[in-house]
C-alpha cells in the first residue's frame, strides 16, 4: 500500500471504537479523527491517484461522514453492526490493496539513469490484413529506452502502462512508476551505443519486461521495445485508435490437430514479427542519420545490434536473427522457436533461457512417458522436439543454454512483481537480477567484445542456474548435455 492509503485506512481504524463503544465525553476527539482520516484519503486520491482497490475506503469515508452529521444534528447512534460493517470495509480496502498493489519494480543497477520516448512508425511497403483502416499499411508503436544525460533533472517518471490500454483488473498499472524519465536528452557517446530490440510474448506488450529493458539501458544500451499491432493484447496509436489482438491461436495440446494449428500460428506470428523487427532496425538507421526529434542522430552503433524477447518473443528473436544478418546476437527467455529459424538455425550466437523443470522428468530425452495421458504426452513430445531444434541451432552458430531452477515461466517477465499471488517460492528480485546479469554479460561479449567470465560455466554464487556453453560446430559434434567448455 502507498503511504497515504495506509494513513487513511489506519485513521478509519482508529475511529472504529467510537462505533462499538459510543462515549459522550469523547465524541469531539473521534470526530477530529474521522476528519483527519477523510482528509488523508482525499489527499491520497489527489496526489497518489484513485484506484478501485481502495473503493471500500472511499465508500466508508462517505458513509461515516454522513453518520457524524446525523449524530451531531439529531443525536443518531449507529447500531453495533454498523461498526462491524465499517471494520469489514476498511479491511477489504487493505486486503485488496495488498493483493493488487501499486507495485514497485527493482531499480536498474547500471551507471546511467534511463530516459524513454515513444514513437509511431509506419511501414508503407506492407499491407496489414488485420488493420482497422481500409487498405491499412503496417503501423507499429515502439518505445525507446536510453542512457539519460545526467544534466537532466526531473521528478517525473514514465508510467508503467498507458492508461488507455488498461481494463478494470489492471487499471492500477497506470499508477505504477517506472524508473525511466520521459523525453530527456540522451547522453552523447563518441562511439555510439549498441542497440537491442525487445519483442514481447504471445499476446504481450512492449513494457512487459521493463525490469530487463531498463537494466540494459542503464548499462549503456539503446533498447527499443516493439508492440506488434493485432498480435499484442492491446495497444494505443497516437490518434486514439486502440488495436486489440485479432490473430487466432493459443498453446493447445488437446489433440494432435490442435498442436498442429498452434505450431502453424506460431510460424505465422514469428514471421510477421521478425519483419516488424527488421523494419524497426531500418527506421533506426534513418533516425541515426537524421532524427527529426534530435534524440538519436549520430548516437547509435548499428554494427552492434542484438535482439531479445520473452516467450514467443524469444522465438521472434530467433527468427529475426535468421532473417536479418544485421542482428549479431539473440536471447530467448523461455520461448519456443518457429518458422525458418526452427528448421535452419538462428545464424547468430544465441542464448536460450528456461525454467529448470525442463531439465527433469518427464522432459528429459529418453524418459519413459508411456504412463502419461495423451494431452500431457503431446506437450512433452512438442517440448522435446523444440529442445532438439534449439540445440541443433546452438551447435551450428554457438551460444548458451541456461536453466534456472525453482522458477515459473512468468518469472522471466515483470509479472511476479504484480501481486503476492503471482509469486512462487523464488525471490522475484533475485531472479530478475540473475536474468539481467546473464543477459548483460551475453550482449557485452557478443556486441562489445568484452569477454565475460560469467559465461564460461556454472557460477558458485548463483546455485539456481544450470549453464552450458556451446561452440559453433557441425551438428554431430555438439557438446553433450552437462558438458561445460571454458574458452581459451
Amino acid at each position: 500500500m502507498r503511504r497515504l492509503e495506509i494513513a487513511g485506512t489506519v485513521g478509519f481504524l482508529l475511529y472504529m471504537p467510537h462505533l462499538f463503544f459510543p462515549s459522550d465525553g469523547q465524541e469531539a476527539i473521534f470526530a477530529v479523527l474521522l476528519c483527519i482520516a477523510a482528509l488523508l484519503t482525499a489527499c491520497h486520491v489527489w496526489f497518489e491517484g484513485y484506484r478501485w482497490q481502495m473503493a471500500p475506503a472511499y465508500f466508508l469515508a462517505i458513509i461515516l461522514a454522513l453518520y457524524e452529521c446525523m449524530h451531531w444534528l439529531w443525536g443518531f447512534h449507529a447500531p453495533y453492526l454498523a461498526g462491524v460493517a465499517a471494520l469489514l470495509l476498511d479491511l477489504a480496502a487493505v486486503v485488496l490493496s495488498i493483493l493488487l498493489p501499486v507495485f514497485k519494480l527493482p531499480a536498474p543497477t547500471g551507471p546511467h539513469k534511463v530516459g524513454t520516448q515513444i514513437r509511431h512508425i509506419i511501414d508503407g511497403s506492407r499491407r496489414d490484413p488485420f488493420s482497422d483502416l481500409p487498405d491499412g499499411v503496417r503501423e507499429l508503436m515502439i518505445q525507446i529506452w536510453y542512457p539519460l544525460d545526467p544534466s537532466v533533472r526531473s521528478l517525473v517518471t514514465a508510467p508503467y502502462r498507458d492508461k488507455r490500454i488498461t481494463a478494470l483488473k489492471d487499471a492500477h498499472f497506470a499508477l505504477v512508476k517506472s524508473h525511466s524519465m520521459p523525453g530527456g536528452r540522451l547522453l552523447r557517446s563518441e562511439s555510439g551505443y549498441p542497440v537491442l530490440l525487445y519483442t514481447p510474448s504471445w499476446s504481450g506488450i512492449r513494457t512487459e519486461c521493463t525490469v530487463q529493458v531498463e537494466e540494459l539501458a542503464s548499462h549503456g544500451y539503446v533498447v527499443v521495445g516493439i508492440d506488434h499491432p493485432y498480435s499484442s493484447r492491446v495497444m494505443a496509436f497516437p490518434d486514439g485508435r486502440i488495436a486489440r489482438r485479432k490473430f487466432v491461436g493459443n498453446e493447445d495440446y488437446s489433440s494432435q490437430a490442435a498442436v498442429e494449428a498452434f505450431a502453424k500460428a506460431a510460424d505465422q506470428q514469428v514471421e510477421i514479427r521478425a519483419k516488424d523487427a527488421s523494419f524497426v532496425l531500418d527506421t533506426l538507421e534513418h533516425l541515426n542519420g537524421n532524427d527529426p526529434d534530435g534524440l538519436l542522430t549520430g548516437s547509435l552503433d548499428l554494427a552492434r545490434v542484438g535482439i531479445f524477447g520473452f516467450s514467443l518473443g524469444g522465438g521472434t528473436a530467433a527468427q529475426t536473427c535468421w532473417l536479418d544478418r544485421r542482428f549479431r546476437a539473440g536471447l530467448d527467455m523461455g520461448g519456443l522457436i518457429a518458422g525458418e529459424s526452427a528448421r535452419q538455425g538462428t545464424s547468430a550466437p544465441f542464448f536460450f533461457m528456461f525454467e529448470g523443470l525442463y531439465e527433469s522428468f518427464p522432459y528429459t530425452s529418453g524418459a519413459d512417458i508411456s504412463g502419461v495421458g495423451p494431452r500431457k504426452r503431446r506437450d512433452i513430445e512438442f517440448t522435446q522436439k523444440q529442445f532438439e531444434l534449439m540445440k541443433r541451432s546452438l551447435s551450428k552458430s554457438g551460444g548458451y543454454w541456461m536453466v534456472i531452477n525453482g522458477i515459473k515461466h512468468l518469472d522471466f517477465c515483470d509479472a511476479p512483481f504484480f501481486s503476492p499471488l503471482r509469486r512462487g517460492s523464488a525471490n522475484p528480485e533475485r531472479i530478475a537480477r540473475i536474468i539481467g546479469r546473464y543477459a548483460l554479460a551475453f550482449f557485452n561479449e557478443h556486441l562489445r567484445n568484452i569477454e565475460q567470465s560469467l559465461l564460461d560455466g556454472p557460477s558458485p554464487d548463483i546455485p539456481e542456474v544450470g549453464f552450458q556453453t556451446w561452440e559453433a560446430k557441425a551438428p554431430s559434434e555438439h557438446l553433450p548435455s552437462g558438458y561445460f567448455r571454458r574458452r581459451s
